[in-house]
């Protein structure tokens, strides 16, 4: 076999096995991706994202956005995982710092309230895009990642580690964990995207930073109460 006929079928290998890849800039990746579509998505909704409008924030071919992702959902279902990761470490640190009781409660309560504040669509874009599509996975028989029972497992030891604490009393640590837990996302989610109700009750020229502030307050207190913890006098 000559070496120009060599050199051509070693080309074409090559080919074949980077076929379905595109080009890209060493610099620009599914990180990068990820980040555009994060960006676009605090202010517009995941139904009115597109795929096109992401490859461009992103500045790649949409073809890297097919291959990274396969589809529109399965990017989406990314960034929900990416958001919940990013939150889940951040609510670690909160619990693990060097902090009371009363103060590791507020900090994550804050947190909870300012990732609703910073993405509007976090919480729908979780429940679709992870809880009921593992759901409807898991009813039709075509599979489960089980991202699903690991975020909630995760989240569930974070707040019963609140229980857990040595300034809680005896029956304080009897409280059921899974409850607990949803009353501290409900309470944060439900004020975070109630404003139109915030309005209704505190007038339209309340100060949102201040409102806040005095719920954070208020719903650390009721907790600490509720978990026999001290409370400030």
């Amino acid at each position: 076999m000559s070496k120009s006929r060599a050199s051509t079928q070693s080309a074409r290998k090559s080919r074949g096995r980077n076929a379905g890849r595109p080009p890209e800039d060493k610099s620009v990746g599914r990180e990068a991706i990820l980040k555009a579509a994060i960006s676009l998505l605090r202010h517009k909704t995941a139904e009115q994202l597109t795929v096109s409008e992401v490859a461009a924030t992103a500045n790649v071919d949409r073809a890297l956005v097919r291959y990274y992702f396969s589809n529109k959902t399965g990017l989406l279902k990314s960034v929900a995982v990416e958001l919940l990761g990013e939150l889940q470490a951040r609510s670690h640190e909160v619990l693990v710092a060097d902090a009371s009781l009363e103060e590791k409660i507020r900090m994550r309560l804050k947190l909870l309230i300012d990732i609703m504040h910073e993405m509007p669509q976090f919480e729908q874009l979780v429940f679709k895009e992870i809880y009921y599509a593992e759901r409807a996975q898991a009813l039709d028989g075509s599979g489960s990642t089980k991202i699903a029972q690991t975020v909630a497992d995760r989240g569930l030891a974070l707040t019963k580690a609140i229980i857990d604490s040595p300034e809680v009393d005896a029956l304080g640590h009897t409280m059921e964990p899974r409850f607990l837990h949803l009353m501290m996302l409900g309470a944060a989610i439900f004020f975070a995207t109630s404003q139109p109700l915030l309005q209704l009750m505190f007038g339209e020229t309340a100060n949102k930073d201040e409102l806040t502030s005095r719920y954070i307050e208020f719903v650390t207190t009721m907790l600490m109460r509720g978990l026999g913890a001290a409370t400030p006098t």
